[in-house]
C-alpha cells in the first residue's frame, strides 16, 4: 500500500528537504504551503524526479481553508496515512515589540493549524495500517527564549503532541514532534550563524536535510514504538547553552 503523507509549509527550506526525503521512500506527497508559486515549483522540480507530488495551495489561519484542503485532498488523491506539520511563523519580538495581531498569528500558524489539521485528517490515519503524525515544534518550547510569541506557541504545540495520543488510544498512529535547533533556511537569520556555531557542541547547526531524516524515522515502521515525545535536533546546543544568551 502506497504511503499518502500530507507536508505542510512544503515550500520552506525544511518542507523541500522533507518532500524530497519522503519522495525517495516512494509515497505519494501532498505537498501544501500558502505560497503557489514557491509551491509549484517545489511540485515541478520533484516531478522531474519521478516523484507522486501533488501542489494544493492553502492558508491554514483559515479554519475553512483546512476544510476545504481535506475535501480536495479527498478528491484528488486520496486518505492521507502520514501528516507532517511544519508550517511555522516566526514574529522576531520580545513582549514590548509584540502586538495582538502577531501574537494571534503566531497561535493560528504553529499550533491552531495542526490541531484543525489533525481533527481534519483524524478518520484517515486512524483507519491506515500504520498512521503518523509528526509536528515541527522547536527548542524554543524547553528553553528561556526572546521570542515570546514563537515560544508560547510551539510550546503549545508540543504539549498538543502528547495530548493527541488520547484521541487515537489503541491504533497503530503515533504522534511525535521534532524540535530542530539553527538551521539555514529562510527563517533562521543566518548573520547569527557564527554565534551559534560557537555555542554548539557539535561545532555547526543542523541542517534540513538531518531534521528530515529524522521525520522520516518517526514516520517509518521502525518507531512505533515511539510515541508522544519530542525530539530535540540541535547538535547538543540546548543541553549546555542557549543560543542567544
Amino acid at each position: 500500500m502506497v504511503s499518502v503523507t500530507l507536508v505542510t509549509g512544503a515550500a520552506g527550506g525544511l518542507g523541500t528537504a522533507v518532500v524530497d526525503r519522503f519522495a525517495q521512500r516512494g509515497d505519494t506527497i501532498v505537498a501544501v504551503d500558502r505560497d503557489a508559486e514557491l509551491l509549484q515549483a517545489v511540485v515541478d522540480t520533484s516531478r522531474a524526479r519521478g516523484a507522486d507530488v501533488h501542489a494544493f495551495a492553502a492558508d491554514l489561519t483559515d479554519a475553512a481553508a483546512i476544510g476545504d484542503l481535506a475535501a480536495r485532498v479527498h478528491e484528488r488523491v486520496g486518505r492521507v496515512t502520514t501528516l507532517l506539520n511544519l508550517a511555522g511563523y516566526l514574529h522576531r519580538g520580545r513582549v514590548a515589540d509584540t502586538d495582538l495581531d502577531q501574537w494571534s498569528r503566531s497561535l493560528d500558524v504553529n499550533v491552531t493549524a495542526p490541531f484543525l489539521l489533525t481533527k481534519a485528517f483524524r478518520d484517515d490515519l486512524r483507519e491506515a495500517t500504520r498512521g503518523r503524525i509528526v509536528n515541527c515544534s522547536s527548542i524554543s518550547a524547553s528553553v528561556g527564549y526572546p521570542l515570546p510569541a514563537y515560544a508560547a506557541s510551539k510550546a503549545a504545540l508540543s504539549s498538543l503532541t502528547r495530548s493527541s495520543l488520547f484521541d487515537f488510544w489503541g491504533t497503530s498512529v503515533t504522534v511525535n514532534a521534532v524540535a530542530p535547533g539553527a538551521m539555514r533556511t529562510p527563517m533562521v537569520d543566518i548573520a547569527n550563524e557564527a554565534s551559534m556555531v560557537a555555542k554548539t557542541p557539535g561545532g555547526r547547526i543542523v541542517t534540513p536535510q538531518e531534521v528530515a531524516a529524522t521525520i522520516a524515522f518517526l514516520a517509518s515502521d521502525d518507531a512505533q514504538g515511539i510515541n508522544g515525545v519530542t525530539v530535540t535536533i540541535d547538535g547538543g546546543a540546548t543541553a549546555v547553552f542557549s543560543y542567544l544568551a
